[in-house]
């Protein structure tokens, strides 16, 4: 039971005290050892000489279990006889005492294959079986048993073998056979059969068949069709690197040589995996000579872990099923890490030019701005008592008045516009503020027109720099910019904008992280402004506090 000594543990012990339970089910992944764990608890029930649980392999019963030829161990297969004839008649055998142990073991596989009405047959007996009788069900896929079969058992959970418990198991089996086989090359055998110790033992056995029982590294990559080419790691780099012309001939040349695509693919993502480790600080599992270990590290030195995550995410997810002779899957990742390395590559330009307007508004302009409305916020509310207080004073008491009443209609106006979010070159002029008055508008036409370029405008952009000419759109997120500027959402929003705008002009998207979204500036609005700016009037003066 390699790999599975949390079962092990257990099964020993209750034999040990001999206090086994009448049912257990045993449930897992494919290959790793719930059938023949059944059959090893068989034998050690019915062992003569048990040692704290474990069979002597020595006595008539044993033999005869490792002869296969025991009469106490009724195997039946549920994915076969899985109607409700099979089990009325294993119900109308279990009443017969044992022929030569002191239990029968009935082992049923695949046990979630049985119909519904052979599982309500099963479970009168399965509740209250004769003493001389035990169960052990083995499934695939537990989920699919009823309640209350699984809940008449004790349940083990088996698990996907571990690489090193695989290896162990492999060299045991070729130190039984007279096999010679380099410990690398076993690694590659446990590898391949992904945590199962069938499928590991199968391909030793197809191996061993093909080469001889004198097996290397070389012969288990040809056998298992690994390809072990260089050109895998030179493709990561080359993907990091935005090349999309070396890619894609390098991909071409792969599939020219017979290759298999897809294999080329699980090796790509092992290098790119390695490198996200070695990026993190963290060495990759399979374990890496130094000047592996260099060379990994010097290959993303200069790269970003974003960079990494999605080369690693596009090539993974490329899907070869369907034509496993097409580069086509290949060559759409490739392209898709180029422009993400291009839209990586773009943004610091836009967040610099975002971080020096900034810095600009804040020694410049925007620090006088943003004085100017706490001292001028109090003033409305103190002065508001102040002509009840001090009714001598009337021309004090004059400016309070009309105050209140702006303030009133316009200040919902200012509050939700954050000044240092604006754009580069100079103050904000009347036709920023008309364009951006009008975004509301651009985005009804928008989703009209298209679900995604509706989507794409609600998803936190505004307006930052407009002319007659040129509309500049910045986006918070760089992705959705670069969807924004593909060829046909950019042509339809430049039709667009410039509908509603009464003239023609250009659109360019931008990245721009810090822009505020143009639905949370207009979301504190009153509805006749907005209505008012729908219908394409624009704000003249935003109210005594912006006033210098």
């Amino acid at each position: 039971m390699a790999g599975q000594e949390h079962v092990a543990t257990t099964l020993k012990n209750a034999l040990a005290s001999n206090r086994v339970a009448h049912a257990y089910l045993f449930a897992g992944p494919r290959g790793t050892g719930k059938t023949t764990s059944g059959r090893l608890m068989a034998k050690a029930l019915n062992c003569k000489d048990r040692q704290e649980g474990e069979p002597c392999n020595q006595c008539e019963s044993c033999v005869s279990y490792l002869d296969g030829r025991a009469m106490d161990l009724i195997e039946l297969d549920a994915a076969s006889n899985r109607g409700i004839d099979d089990i009325r008649d294993m119900r109308d055998k279990v009443g017969f005492h044992p022929t030569s142990g002191d239990f029968k073991v009935y082992l049923i596989d695949e046990v979630h294959m049985l119909t519904d009405a052979a599982f309500n047959a099963l479970l009168k007996t399965l509740e209250e079986p004769p003493p001389h009788v035990i169960f052990v069900l083995a499934t695939t896929e537990a989920h699919k048993l009823p309640p209350t079969i699984t809940s008449r058992c004790q349940r083990f959970d088996f698990r996907r073998a571990p690489l090193a418990s695989m290896v162990r198991n492999l060299q045991r089996i070729c130190d039984g056979e007279g096999f010679t086989c380099e410990p690398a090359a076993l690694e590659m055998i446990a590898r391949s059969a992904t945590g199962s110790h069938r499928d590991a033992v199968n391909l030793l056995d197809q191996l061993a068949t093909s080469y001889g029982s004198e097996l290397t590294v070389e012969h288990v990559r040809a056998g298992l069709g690994l390809i072990g080419d260089a050109r895998a790691g030179e493709l990561a780099r080359m993907a990091l690197n935005a090349d999309m012309a070396g890619g894609m001939t390098l991909i071409a040349a792969v599939r020219d040589d017979g290759l298999d695509l897809r294999q080329f693919q699980r090796e790509l993502v092992d290098e790119l995996r390695a490198l996200l480790m070695v990026k993190n600080g963290v060495e990759p599992a399979e374990g890496a000579t130094n000047e592996r270990l260099q060379e990994l590290r010097a290959a993303v030195k200069d790269v970003a872990t974003t960079q990494l995550l999605t080369a690693l995410r596009a090539f993974g997810e490329a899907d070869l099923k369907a034509d496993p002779n097409s580069t086509l899957p290949l060559d759409i990742a490739l392209a898709e890490c180029a422009l993400g390395a291009g839209a990586g590559g773009s943004s610091p330009p836009a967040g610099a030019s975002a971080a020096g307007n900034r810095a600009i508004a804040q020694s410049g302009n925007a620090a006088p701005e943003r004085a100017v409305p706490p001292a001028a916020q109090p003033a409305p509310v103190t002065a508001a008592p102040q002509p009840r207080a001090e009714e001598p004073a009337p021309p004090p008491a004059a400016e309070p008045v009309e105050t209140p009443v702006e303030t009133s209609t316009t200040v919902p106006i200012v509050t939700p516009e954050p000044q240092p979010v604006r754009v580069a070159s100079g103050p904000i002029g009347a036709s920023l503020e008309e364009a951006r008055g009008q975004m509301r508008a651009v985005y009804e036409k928008a989703r009209a027109s298209g679900f995604q370029l509706g989507a794409l405008l609600n998803s936190g952009c505004d307006i930052i720099e407009a002319d007659e000419s040129v509309i500049v759109i910045g986006f918070r997120y760089a992705n959705h910019a670069g969807k924004a500027s593909e060829k046909p959402n950019l042509d339809a929003l430049a039709a667009i904008v410039s509908e509603v705008m009464s003239r023609p002009v250009s659109v360019r998207c931008v990245h721009e992280p810090a822009v505020e979204p143009w639905s949370q500036r207009t979301s504190g609005r009153s509805s006749l402004v907005q209505a008012a700016q729908e219908m394409g009037g624009r704000i003249l003066s935003s109210g005594p506090e912006d006033q210098p």
